[in-house]
């Protein structure tokens, strides 16, 4: 079989990975990579013979070398083209844009914008999933900026609200506004709060402040098309067309690392429960670090955020145990060790009431498995 994914991004790299990790258990399977990049129109080499394919189907004239060649075919694309309906496999948009706007607003930020090229069809859904997302918190994303940087985006970074939290299509773009908020002398994140809405270390750790993101389930992609593939290719029918992936979690760095609140106790109170989460804390440890009634820490924490404090360190637990789960083989009794749970059965409860899985459950779509 063939992959024709591109390998010059690292979503497309870990949508590889994912392939080739369920054929090393499910195998053997001889592939073949055709590297490309996210803009190359990928060519099917003459005299191919296969018996399937993976693909990123983003043009009707690929579609068309696809389909002439009458193999079973599974598209990894967010790109929908008209009479195209390989079975998909993509991630869900909605997902991504919620963590984004509960990374963003639990940090007290009330102005948010997007950076993406909305003339691709998918990043516009993705733009319209977070503009959906805010509203649905009665909040408005009140300004968007093509991706292509330079003097235009400077320009754009000028005129918002200050702050601002900015959601990026990718890693890439969002290196692109922290280097223009820099160029600017507008500090990230203190004016600007930028979000990729996929998460790469290398770029991340390459950009000044590190780039926060949500973590894609690429692997995961990979894993579900290969699990497809191999049906498809066995002659088994599908029981659907199209498979969405939710998200990993926000990997959260210095780039987000806001909190756009004027009372500086709550903003300590913040700081302290995302430095101790890990920890067994209660209450009265916070009211030991800050010094107050415990009836008025309650009430302005919960007016300042919209949620209560124990409803915090809950959701930064979720969110550790949700990275932790799809990225690693740790036990999840370790796991929720790790992430400050009293004990695995109650790490059950309150991620199954956040997430609607049990651990157990939400691991299990981030390995191989066949359908």
């Amino acid at each position: 079989m063939s992959i024709f994914v591109e390998t010059a991004t690292s979503w497309g790299r870990r949508v590889v990975a994912g392939i080739l990790s369920y054929a090393k258990e499910h195998g053997p399977w001889h592939i073949q990579i055709e590297p490309t990049g996210p803009s190359d129109e990928p060519v099917i080499p003459s005299g191919w013979r296969g018996d399937g394919v993976i693909a990123r189907v983003a043009t009707r004239s690929f579609a068309q070398q696809l389909e002439a060649l009458g193999v079973p075919v599974v598209n990894v694309s967010s790109i929908k083209i008209p009479g195209v309906d390989h079975p998909r496999v993509t991630t869900n948009a909605d997902a991504v844009c919620r963590m984004a706007v509960d990374h963003f607003t639990v940090r007290g930020l009330r102005h948010f914008a997007y950076v993406g090229n909305l003339g691709q069809s998918y990043i516009k859904s993705q733009y319209e999933a977070f503009v959906a997302a805010l509203r649905a918190r009665g909040l408005e994303c009140g300004a968007c900026c093509d991706s292509g940087g330079g003097e235009g985006m400077a320009a754009w970074l000028r005129t918002l609200p200050k702050p601002s939290g900015v959601l990026c299509w990718g890693p890439r773009i969002g290196r692109l506004v922290i280097d223009a908020c820099l160029a600017e002398g507008i500090a990230v994140p203190h004016d600007v709060a930028v979000l990729g809405a996929d998460y790469d270390e290398l770029q991340s750790e390459a950009s000044h402040p590190p780039q926060s993101g949500v973590r894609m389930a690429s692997e995961q992609i990979g894993l579900i098309a290969a699990a497809l593939l191999d049906s498809r290719m066995a002659g088994r029918l599908l029981e659907r067309d199209h498979w969405e992936i939710s998200a990993g979690g926000v990997v959260a760095k210095a780039s987000s690392d806001a909190l756009a609140v004027d009372d500086a106790q709550m903003a300590s109170v913040m700081r302290y429960v995302q430095a101790k989460f890990r920890e067994p804390i209660d209450m009265p440890d916070i009211l030991r670090a800050v010094p107050m009634s415990r009836r008025s820490l309650e009430r302005k924490f919960r007016q300042t955020f919209g949620m209560s404090v124990i409803d915090r360190i809950r959701q930064i637990r979720v969110n550790e145990a949700r990275l932790l789960l799809s990225a690693t083989n740790d036990p999840i009794t370790s796991i929720a060790e790790k992430c400050g749970f009293a004990s695995y059965n109650y790490m059950g409860r309150i991620f199954q009431a956040d997430t609607g899985m049990t651990p157990r459950d939400y691991r299990a779509q981030f390995r191989a498995r066949r359908f």
